[in-house]
């Protein structure tokens, strides 16, 4: 027998994960100590469900950002019962009573945050480019609309793990031209 202590998982920048979460996914660690900090990052994936046996776990760090996600966090996950999720911001949210818990998890389409997540020192702010839960950025369409260059460079950002880029200055920041990438 031996007892978790932490349990880090990354997989991020990937783009080999596809489809929903499996319910079977860190059963092992569910079934041996549901208490137990646990550190997922399957960031930039095509993750498009996330599994409701995941809220077992009461203290996990679940990113997800910029992961394709149609399909908004279950409700349990944003629970009481769930406050100590991504380092304690889903109970801080809670606790403020005027935010959904839940964009702790997960900016909700049509917003982002540079975290893909509702912070401490910023909201989910309005973006309509944003099609899908947890966006990072957001594509300035004043400056897209039309511009089939740029339409191509933010596809070609977004595909390719842009984020995981060792110089990846000035993407997709709103109000930057393309020549400053």
């Amino acid at each position: 027998m031996y007892t978790v202590i932490l349990g880090l998982f990354y997989l991020f920048y990937s783009r080999f994960l596809s489809g929903a979460i499996p319910d079977d996914f860190l059963k092992s660690i569910r079934e041996e100590d549901p208490s137990v900090e646990v550190v997922v990052d399957l960031s930039d994936n095509f993750i498009t469900d996330l599994s409701s046996s995941l809220t077992t776990f009461t203290n996990m760090n679940l990113v997800l950002v910029d992961s394709d996600i149609t399909s908004p966090a279950p409700e349990e996950f944003c629970d009481t019962d769930h406050t100590g999720w991504t380092a304690g911001m889903v109970g801080q949210v809670r606790d403020g009573g005027a935010l959904n818990a839940c964009n702790a998890i997960l900016c909700p389409p049509g917003s982002y945050n540079k975290d893909g997540r509702l912070s401490v020192t910023r909201g989910c702010d309005v973006c309509t480019s944003c099609t899908t839960f947890g966006c990072t950025s957001c594509i300035d369409e004043t400056l897209t609309n039309g511009n089939k260059v740029c339409e191509i460079l933010n596809e070609l950002f977004t595909k390719t793990s842009g984020r995981a880029w060792y110089n990846n200055d000035n993407w997709l920041v709103v109000g930057k031209d393309i020549c400053e990438y």
